[in-house]
């Protein structure tokens, strides 16, 4: 039977929780990395103008400055509903949506994947604007190199050995916060995490071995970015695997305060290791520019 909640104790539950599991990532993905993330493009855009870096540009520039507007609306007010979803909590469901008493994963998990919109949204403008550059791109010679790539010049053995580990810690975790009892049931959260890790593996193969999607980036800039992004890859797994430990930990023991907060870490982590760990990583300044100008006409 639940215990009911007093209300010198509710006080308690709510408020801290929302501004763990609410405020937190409202805070730290919707505003600071969004300003972040929007900072870094207004920066390209006036330190490399399409009048001098015109293959940068498949469109024109309006587009990019429209864009860069939207992009800052969007996320404020993604960033104003936060405080919609408090006054859900405290309002509406009085923070009881779950059944033990506590504020449910719930909500930081569905305000998570709103905040996580924009972010998908502008990876696939970014898909298009690398098409279109191909599409545009006049040159007669295409360069490539014969060197082969091997997985362990662009990442380290050790972080890989982690997370190989601590994806099978968080399996064996869960099946024995679940007593070894082998159902189909018993393996829902084995199929989520080992679904996103072929996911990730996915995508590093294309980054390692798929096509340039940049038809303009140079060899040593594109080296970088794989090397970045299957580190960031990486990382992510990582997280997916000590969130699911967490998740096992409080079933086994019985933790369920802990349940939204967790979820709210869990949206921040992503995020933090994803795109935030490519931001870090690859400095506007140590980017070649200069293969984006417009090529000089050969005087015959």
């Amino acid at each position: 039977m639940i215990a009911e909640v007093e209300e010198s104790e509710y006080v308690d539950l709510v408020e801290p929780s929302f501004l763990r599991c609410v405020f937190g990532p409202d805070f730290f993905i919707s505003f600071y990395f969004a300003e972040k993330l929007l900072d870094r493009m207004r920066s390209v855009l006036k330190s490399y103008p399409p009048s001098e870096y015109p293959k940068l540009y498949p469109q024109p520039v309006e587009y990019y400055k429209m864009g860069h507007i939207a992009f800052k609306v969007i996320n404020r007010i993604i960033f104003f509903l936060g405080f919609v979803f408090l006054a859900a909590v405290i309002l509406v469901d009085q923070g009881t949506f779950a059944d033990d008493g506590f504020i449910s994963e719930a909500w930081p998990a569905t305000y998570g994947m709103i905040q996580l919109l924009p972010l998908v949204l502008l990876e696939v403008l970014e898909f298009g604007r690398f098409k279109s550059m191909r599409e545009a791109n006049s040159a007669s010679t295409r360069k490539a190199q014969l060197r082969p790539r091997r997985l362990f010049d662009f990442v380290s053995p050790t972080l890989l050995s982690w997370a190989i580990l601590f994806y099978l810690a968080a399996i064996f975790l869960d099946l024995y916060g679940k007593q070894f009892v082998l159902r189909w049931s018993s393996f829902d959260s084995a199929a989520v995490i080992t679904g996103s890790n072929l996911f990730f593996i996915a995508l590093g193969a294309r980054h390692l071995y798929g096509k340039k999607q940049d038809p303009h980036q140079a060899p040593g800039d594109r080296e970088r970015q794989i090397a970045t992004n299957l580190t960031s890859y990486l990382y992510v797994s990582l997280a997916v695997s000590i969130f699911f430990m967490t998740v096992a930990a409080d079933n086994i023991f019985q933790l369920d305060f802990l349940d939204a907060t967790l979820m709210s870490l869990y949206f921040q982590a992503i995020v933090f290791f994803s795109c935030g760990h490519v931001l870090r990583r690859l400095k506007l300044g140590e980017v070649n520019f200069d293969v984006y100008k417009e090529e000089e006409a050969v005087v015959s």
